[in-house]
């Protein structure tokens, strides 16, 4: 690739992709102290639980004055309006009016398709008629139901720029060498040869470590032994427009019969704005590992390190509009063609 400008498509104006499952919540965010506000795809959603644990997401307007439904509380299987008390059943038809005793049938809000599946609740926001659970991703094989696999929720970060400048920011991996450089790298990733994988909305780039020893950060977070040489496989996969999977594999070719250890951080991405977005972390391992909360804050340090840069991005962007010159290098490839099909997706007949 040429050292060239790109001005075709702007990543931080990018719209949305309407018919997918997006991660919404965490199953663990849910519950019925008090509903749950998110936005997807611009549509704001009150979500809550039924009292037999059903998991529920509503428009969060009420329809008489405007309020959001997520400022109230739930009573029984209802949203109770916190300014005048209307109440809104699962299927987002008004139930009560406390004020009279006849209720207008138009009386209502919208309410979304839910699947819940291992600790994630994902959303269907597009149309109902082409809203279909085999196109959620295969839980399975990120390790999220897997027998003999572990896997743990993380946290979720609201991220104030557009979704696709974090799909394009994971599939950077050089740049773990220098804005986490202390805590994940020893400055090799950014060195090491790498190749681009794609076919249809998937996109991957993949780097090779050979006989590399883990840091202390390294040996903690991936359940390697100090001192013990490994080779690591590292593929960075954006699954185009819901999902990022990073696939950690590390071998030990000196230790034969040492079973690889294979580590996966699952981040669901759903736009919320134009300028907005959530990332999902969870974590399989196909080996024990521990959670401490040491770790965990860990892992949210390096992630905020992200947040700070592609908010400082979107920034400029606002501030100075989308003709700013953009030069790319090689390693940006597989970064710019999962910008240009978000792009082809989201310009898509629905």
């Amino acid at each position: 690739m040429d050292t060239v400008p790109h001005k075709a498509v702007c990543p931080a104006t990018l719209g949305f992709v309407r018919n997918q499952w997006y991660a919404i919540a965490f199953s663990h965010e849910v519950g019925r102290d008090k509903p749950l506000h998110r936005i997807c795809c611009g549509e704001p959603m009150a979500l809550y639980r039924t009292q037999a644990g059903e998991a529920v997401a509503l428009f969060d307007r009420c329809p008489h004055r405007g309020v959001p439904l997520s400022y109230g509380r739930i009573v029984g299987d209802a949203v109770q309006c916190a300014y005048h008390g209307f109440q809104f059943d699962a299927s987002g038809a008004c139930v009560c009016v406390p004020s009279q005793d006849y209720i207008p049938p138009e009386l209502a809000v919208p309410s979304y398709t839910l699947v819940e599946r291992s600790h994630f609740i994902w959303v269907w926001i597009g149309d109902k008629d082409k809203c279909d659970p085999a196109l959620l991703p295969d839980h399975h094989e990120l390790g999220l139901d897997r027998a003999g696999w572990q896997a743990k929720p993380y946290f979720v970060l609201e991220i104030a720029s557009n979704y696709s400048l974090l799909f394009e920011n994971l599939l950077d991996t050089s740049h773990i060498s220098y804005l986490h450089g202390r805590a994940l790298d020893s400055g090799r990733m950014a060195l090491a040869t790498f190749r681009t994988e794609h076919d249809a909305n998937t996109v991957q780039i993949v780097r090779d470590l050979k006989g590399d020893t883990p840091n202390p950060s390294n040996a903690k977070q991936y359940g390697l032994a100090a001192g013990v040489t490994f080779d690591r496989e590292l593929r960075s996969i954006a699954h185009l427009p819901n999902l990022h999977v990073i696939r950690n594999t590390f071998t030990f070719p000196s230790q034969p019969g040492h079973a690889a250890h294979v580590r996966i951080n699952i981040m669901p991405i759903t736009p919320a704005t134009q300028n907005s977005h959530y990332q999902f972390l969870s974590l399989s391992a196909s080996y024990p590992e521990e959670h401490p909360q040491s770790l965990i804050d860990a892992m949210h340090s390096v992630f905020e390190e992200d947040r700070a840069v592609l908010e400082a991005i979107q920034r400029l962007y606002d501030e100075r509009g989308p003709d700013l010159a953009e030069y790319s290098v090689n390693a940006d490839g597989a970064g710019l063609r999962a910008r240009r099909r978000l792009a082809a997706l989201a310009e898509a007949p629905s």
